[in-house]
């Protein structure tokens, strides 16, 4: 039935759709908030107003994830599966990542009483030597190496989708190579060939609890790893810190991780934190952003216990270090 207001009662199979009208709601739940991951589906019921025609399958395929070689022009159609062909891509634009943080809908909803959270996390990665260095091979192993999985093309559509924009062209589980981007440029058209490349991981939770660790002197890489041990921690992977960024942590402070690679999580951007667009910030010595930090650098770390370990605090994400809050 459709009430005179054009209000319809509709069950919500889009994940990202769902997150924005509980989000919109503005209610205290009256249940528990339902859990969902990335590019995942929830059936929410929700009275929606359209204010505006419902995209048809032509308007909705106007914009997406690019496959390489897919355009010759500033147009970005959904990505379409395919080998890897054409020359790459030249630097990304950003040195942080935009999004995912949260999904947006242009259609006002009331979904009383019911509130969700979203989990999982896409981003981009690169092992600290050189730019498009693996193949399909290398590409699983590296993101499992720093704690993630390799993402799926629903995965980077949905962080598409969430806001994320990365012009750099990556491996995804389908053994497609794709990257996306909202607005179109020169140089991240598609124009790309070989079989090494970049990858896009997957981080869905932070199954432990994530510390960052000073002192006045800062740590080299192996001072770093000792100072974790020396707490019964482990140094946190790349994937664990997306993974608690994505879950509201923001430290101004650059710290090492495992795979030698210096990165600082930042949720509220200002400008002397990495600037105005959220992310997880890293450090590249090369202005082509390559290179890791030389080993004897002096930062912060960030140290990780996983939950099945003796925790030195209740089980949750510390977003500072032992005993001192973050900034």
């Amino acid at each position: 039935c459709l009430p005179a207001s054009r209000t319809r009662m509709a069950h919500c199979r889009d994940l990202l759709l769902c997150a924005a009208l509980a989000h919109s709601a503005g209610l205290i739940a009256k249940y528990p908030p339902v859990r969902a991951v990335l590019s995942g589906s929830l059936t929410i019921p929700c009275h929606i107003i359209y204010q505006r025609p419902l995209p048809t399958a032509e308007t909705a395929s106007r914009h997406g994830v690019r496959a390489p070689s897919e355009s010759n022009g500033p147009s970005v159609p959904m990505a379409k599966s395919r080998d890897p062909g054409g020359r790459a891509p030249p630097r990304s634009s950003s040195h942080g990542q935009r999004g995912p943080r949260s999904a947006t809908s242009s259609s006002p909803a009331r979904c009383p009483g019911l509130s969700s959270r979203l989990a999982g996390v896409v981003f981009h990665y690169r092992g600290g030597s050189s730019r498009y260095a693996y193949t399909f091979p290398q590409a699983q192993a590296a993101c499992a190496r720093i704690g993630a999985a390799i993402a799926t093309p629903e995965q980077l559509h949905a962080a598409y989708h969430s806001g994320y924009e990365q012009c750099d062209a990556g491996w995804l589980a389908d053994q497609t190579v794709r990257y996306p981007i909202h607005t179109p440029r020169e140089a991240c058209y598609g124009d790309m060939n070989g079989d090494m490349y970049d990858v896009y991981c997957y981080a869905e939770e932070l199954h432990g609890d994530l510390f960052v660790e000073s002192s006045p002197g800062k740590f080299t890489w192996e001072e770093a790893k000792a100072a974790c041990e020396k707490l019964e921690l482990e140094m946190a992977t790349t994937g664990q810190l997306y993974a608690a960024w994505n879950q509201g942590l923001d430290h101004c402070n650059p710290g090492w991780l495992a795979d030698g690679s210096v990165r600082y999580p930042i949720v509220m951007p200002r400008e002397k934190c990495g600037g105005n667009m959220p992310g997880v910030k890293t450090l590249f010595v090369f202005r082509n952003q390559t290179g890791f930090p030389d080993p004897q650098s002096k930062f912060d770390v960030f140290c990780f216990q996983g939950k099945q370990g003796s925790s030195l605090w209740d089980s949750g994400l510390h977003l500072g270090c032992l005993g001192t809050p973050a900034s």
